[in-house]
C-alpha cells in the first residue's frame, strides 16, 4: 500500500510539473524582446517599459532590448549597469534616464555601447548618447523634464545644452519659464535654477531656488546670484 501511495504521489507531482512547464506565456508588452525580459525579470522589464518608445513592435527597438538584456544579465558589465540604475530616485522618477541613454546606443551600435560600458562613466555615456542635447529628442520641455531626473543630469544638461545670457539692465528682465529657456537655448542664473528645480521636483527631489550675494573683492561690488538647491540625506546641496 505504501509503495502504491508513493507511486501515485510521484505521478501527481510529475503531472503538476508538466502542466506548469507547458503553460503558455501570455505576452504582456508589444515588444517581443521585452516580454522575454519580463518572463525572466519583471522588475527590469518594468524599468525598460517605462522608457518612452520602448513598448512598440519596432524591430530595431526589439533587437536593441534583446542585446541590452543579454549584456545586462551577464557579469561583464554588472558594475556599469549597477551605476546606471542607481541614478535618480527609483520610486519617484518617470524612468531611468541613463538606461534610456544606453538603449539609444544599443539601437545605433551595440558594439559601441559595449565599449562605453567596458570603461564606464556617466559623463562619457551622456557625451556619446545625448550629443550636446540637440535634435528632436530635445525639443519638448515635458520630455526633457522627465529625462533630467537627478542633480547630476541637470548639471550636465545646463552645462552642455544652454548658454549664459546676461540679465538685462533695462528693467525688462523677468524669470523665464523652463520652456522659454530651452526655446532660447539659454538664460541667466535664475532661469537655469528655475529649470533645474522644476525638473528635480518632477523626479521626486525636494528642491528650491536660493539667492546669495557675491562680493567681488577687486571691484568691491556685491551682486546677487541664484542657484538651484536640493536636499539629499538630510543635507542641502546646490548646483552651480
Amino acid at each position: 500500500m505504501n509503495r502504491l501511495l508513493a507511486i501515485v504521489s510521484v505521478l501527481i507531482v510529475l503531472a503538476a510539473w508538466g502542466c506548469a512547464a507547458f503553460t503558455p506565456k501570455v505576452p504582456v508588452y508589444k515588444n517581443g524582446a521585452l516580454n522575454e525580459v519580463f518572463w525572466a525579470d519583471e522588475n527590469f522589464a518594468g524599468e525598460l517599459a517605462n522608457i518612452p518608445g520602448v513598448n512598440t513592435a519596432d524591430p530595431r527597438m526589439s533587437a536593441a532590448v534583446s542585446a541590452l538584456w543579454t549584456d545586462y544579465r551577464g557579469a561583464r558589465f554588472a558594475g556599469a549597469f549597477g551605476q546606471i540604475m542607481a541614478v535618480g530616485n527609483a520610486g519617484a522618477r518617470a524612468y531611468c534616464s541613463p538606461l534610456e541613454a544606453t538603449l539609444w546606443l544599443y539601437i545605433e551600435d551595440p558594439a559601441g555601447a559595449r565599449e562605453i560600458l567596458s570603461d564606464y562613466s556617466l559623463e562619457k555615456l551622456l557625451t556619446v548618447s545625448w550629443r550636446k542635447c540637440t535634435g528632436d529628442r530635445w525639443d519638448e520641455w515635458e520630455e526633457i523634464r522627465a529625462r533630467l531626473s537627478a542633480p547630476v543630469l541637470c548639471a550636465y544638461y545646463t552645462k552642455t545644452a544652454l548658454r549664459y545670457i546676461a540679465e538685462r539692465n533695462d528693467g525688462k528682465n523677468y524669470l523665464q519659464s523652463p520652456y522659454e529657456t530651452i526655446l532660447m537655448r539659454g538664460g541667466d542664473c535664475e532661469d537655469f535654477a528655475a529649470l533645474i528645480v522644476e525638473a528635480l521636483e518632477y523626479g521626486g527631489w525636494y528642491a528650491r531656488l536660493f539667492t546669495v550675494d557675491i562680493y567681488w573683492h577687486e571691484k568691491k561690488e556685491i551682486k546677487p546670484h541664484t542657484v538651484a538647491c536640493f536636499r539629499d540625506g538630510g543635507q542641502w546641496y546646490f548646483i552651480q
